[in-house]
This record gives C-alpha cells, structure tokens and sequence, in this order.
C-alpha cells in the first residue's frame, strides 16, 4: 500500500544540479509540486503516485541560515506555492540533501517537515498530502505525510524516467540460489529482481502478443498486474493465447489469463478489466494508476489512448505489434511475403511517439471509429468515405507473437538495467523483426518538431478537467 513517486528525468538533473551547488557546501532546498493520482483498484492494494509538475528551487532570500547540516527558511516566501496546490489541487513537496551524506531523514528533517505541513494545513485545511524528498549520496529518499495524521509514510519507491528508468528506495532482498527468479538475479543482479517486483505493470489486449507477455511478466516477478481486453476468445485463437483452453471459448480474455496466472501461484497480485480503455473510465484510472504500460492490442483508438496517456501520467510505454501481407503461389497456396514483429519503446522525454512512428495513423483511427458505428462497413464504402485501414494482413501465428513480445519483455528489462549494446542502425525506441528474412531493422526517425507529443511536449503532465481533457471519459478525478 506503499505510496510511489515519480519524476522526470528534466526534474531529476534540475534538482540534483541545484542542490548539489551550493558554493560553500550547504544544504539546499527546492519545491516540488505534485499531482496525486489515488486509483482504488479491485485486485490490489491502494498505492498512490505521485507526479511530480514542478520544481521550484528555494532563492537566496528565503533562506535565514544554513550549514552543510541543516537550511532553515521563512515561511512567508512559499506562500504562493501553497495556494497553487490549494487552486490547482496539487501536493507540495520539500526536497533537500545531505552535503556530509547522512544516509537518511534527520531531527532536523522533521521538524522542518511538521513546521512545513502545519503551515500547509493551516492554509488549505486537514485534507492535504506533503512529499518529503532527499538526496544523498546520489541518491532519493522520499515520504509522505498527511494533514489528518502527520506520522511519515514510506514510499515504495522513486521512478526516474528518462530514455531508461532508474528507481530508487525499493525495498531490498537477499539473493537466494534456490528462487523462482535466481537466475534472473544471477544474470542482472538482485536489485533488478528486487525492482521487478515494486512495479505495478498495466497490459492492454490479452491475445496473441499480451498473453505471452503477461505469462513472461508474472513469472519475471512483477509485483501487480493490471490485464485489460473487451474481446472474448474464439477458437481460432488458442493457437497463440497462453494459458487459454478449449473450455474457455465465449470466456474474456483477461479474466482468462487472470485466472491462470494465480493457478501458478505466484506472488504477483492481479487486477482484470473487461473493457475498452478508450472507452471505460474505470479502465483509464486503472491504467494511470501503473508505472510502466504494454501496449499488445491491434485497436488503433486503444492505441492513441496509450499513446496520450504516457505523456499526461508519465509512463513509459512499450507497444507490441504485427505487421504481415499474404499472397499466393503459382499452385495458388498462400505464402507469406513478410511478416514482422514491432516493438515500440517510448518514454515522456525519449524516443518518437507512435504517430511520429507511424504506428498509429489519423485515417486508421477514423476508420475505426466508423467500423465501431457501423460494423458492417463494406471496403467500397469506406473508400467513398475517404476512410482507410492500416493495409496490413498479420495472421496470429504463435511463434510469432510470442517472439515479439518475448522482445517487448526483454526491453523492459533493458530499461531498468541496461544490458544491450545496440548496433547504430537500430533505434531503441523502435526496431522490427522479420521472420521471413531473419532481419532486425529500424525506419529512419522522423523528428517531427511540431509533434504535440514528442515535440512541442503539449500533453507531457497535460493538467486535466476531463479524463485526458476528453468529455467522453468523465471529469478527472483530482485529489488533495
């Protein structure tokens, strides 16, 4: 039930740049303003995140006295910044650090954070939350207090997200040979496994690629899963769906590989969602809710709801997807002219988004959204309408979708420990798998600076009145 906080890493490097600068060595300080995400969520304990928006570091005027041990500041200077959270419904945050490397809060740190909470309370009531951060010796520290019971809180961890994701304050273990995951932590360490297991993960689609990744993330050991699929299984697909059986035909998808996860009695902790994300409120919190999302659906409206959401809630996003035409030999049997498997890796301040990717398209989305009125539309028609589908013919073949996501997978393991040595005419926001030529490939970037995504930056931490500022998904639930 352990609170989780994130930052950019923009933030991170202003942060620690400012602190650390100090001409004589003497703590700093800097305000963090937050937006808290609450998302009960049936399946799993409550665990807030915290997103950071705003650093504001402490100027040399706020500051009555300071040491290499302590900073004492007046209280009349952050006075704006407790207005902001009460109007714009944000969290304030204190981070400083310890030049000398004392290795956790002080005395001095709590009184400084009751001095400041009492403050905050005083100003905008009982019903507030105050983020503590710390820096020292490189690394975060953080707790949270609330205004009805100032006893600190601590965190589960500190999610930095750059073009990797580094994690701070996770609750350690020792390394065990006679594990399920001894060999994951003979390969990258135990900090890593100990990093899989804080991380609550959200996949969207349990089919053909999900349902591998989900197996392969269960037993890797995360720690929550939130499975999310509106699609019933048809026999057509237990070709390829993990965990499905033949008595499960007509069943949901995510209830489905719900199900089969817990028979394997693991310790993840899951939650299942049988709905539209683009579509359902309750998905969408569920979704916001998670710190890393897998994007393994072929809906194009799901997709640009991801594609938005990683920005608006800071999250990385990795997109699985196939890629195939059909044709037909001289006997007239059907061959497979190509057939590839992609893997999308985008983060709020790295790599391309997937329209600069060409994953998702204005047209394709369009289309879709008629088929959903009219589920009958007939290829003429939608000709006439100036309407278009993606083109692409991607037959679930099992091999195939389990390669593909076993990549999707071993990205995320790339993020939190970087273990790739990447050849320069691959990209590691986006690289495809041929299984017909045997070919590993990256598409020239775009750079598209006027992107509202990944250029301009129009959505990153996007303040909401709506659900992703969409009607149709319901006002944004805002909390103190």
């Amino acid at each position: 039930m352990k609170p989780r906080i994130t930052l950019l890493e923009s933030q991170d490097i202003k942060l620690r740049k400012f602190l650390d600068s100090h001409p004589k060595g003497h703590e700093r300080a800097a305000i963090v303003l937050f937006r808290r995400l609450h998302r009960p969520i049936q399946g799993l304990d409550d665990s807030d995140r915290y997103i950071a928006v705003d650093v504001i570091p402490f100027v040399d005027d706020w500051i009555v006295h300071s040491s290499s041990a302590h900073v004492n500041f007046d209280l009349k200077y952050l006075r704006d910044a407790f207005r902001r959270c009460e109007e714009e419904k944000l969290v304030f945050g204190f981070a400083h650090n310890h030049p000398t490397g004392y290795p956790d809060f002080s005395e001095t740190d709590e009184e400084n954070e009751r001095t400041l909470l009492q403050a905050i309370v005083n100003r905008n009531g009982r019903n507030i939350h105050f983020v503590a951060l710390l820096l020292t010796n490189g690394q975060w520290k953080a707790r949270v207090r609330h205004g009805e019971s100032p006893h600190p809180i601590s965190t589960r961890h500190t999610l930095v997200l750059g073009d990797h994701l580094t994690m701070y304050g996770y609750e350690e273990s020792e390394y065990d040979d006679d594990t399920i995951h001894a060999r994951q932590a003979a390969a990258f360490g135990q900090p890593f496994v100990d990093m899989l297991r804080s991380l609550r993960v959200g996949i969207v689609g349990c089919g053909g690629t999900g349902s591998p990744t989900i197996t392969l993330l269960a037993r890797a050991g995360i720690g929550e899963l939130v499975l999310i699929d509106n699609d019933l299984l048809e026999k057509t697909n237990l070709n390829r769906v993990r965990g499905s059986r033949l008595e499960d035909v007509g069943k949901n998808k995510a209830l489905i590989l719900g199900d089969f996860i817990r028979s394997l009695g693991l310790s993840v902790q899951i939650s299942t969602i049988q709905s539209l994300i683009d579509e359902d409120p309750n998905a969408l919190d569920a979704i916001s809710s998670c710190d890393v999302i897998f994007g393994c659906t072929d809906d194009q409206l799901g997709r640009e709801v991801l594609n938005t959401s990683l920005y608006v809630y800071a999250q990385a996003l990795i997109d699985i997807g196939l890629g195939g035409q059909i044709a037909q030999d001289k006997e007239g049997q059907p061959y497979l002219r190509y057939h590839q498997g992609r893997i999308s890796t985008v983060l709020p301040e790295a790599g391309e988004c997937l329209l600069c990717q060409g994953v998702i398209k204005d047209k394709w989305i369009r289309h879709q959204q008629e088929l959903r009125k009219n589920p009958d539309l007939s290829i003429e028609e939608a000709e006439q309408r100036y309407l278009e589908g993606s083109g692409e013919q991607a037959p679930g073949v099992g091999p195939f979708t389990s390669a593909t996501a076993d990549n999707g997978v071993a990205n995320l393991f790339n993020l939190l420990r970087p273990f790739r040595r990447i050849p320069g005419h691959l990209r590691e926001d986006l690289y495809f798998i041929d299984f017909v030529k045997m070919e590993i490939w990256s598409k020239e970037s775009t750079n598209n600076s006027e992107c509202p995504y990944c250029g301009t930056n129009d959505y990153l931490l996007l303040r909401e009145k709506y659900r992703l500022n969409r009607p149709m998904l319901g006002k944004a639930h805002v909390y103190l």
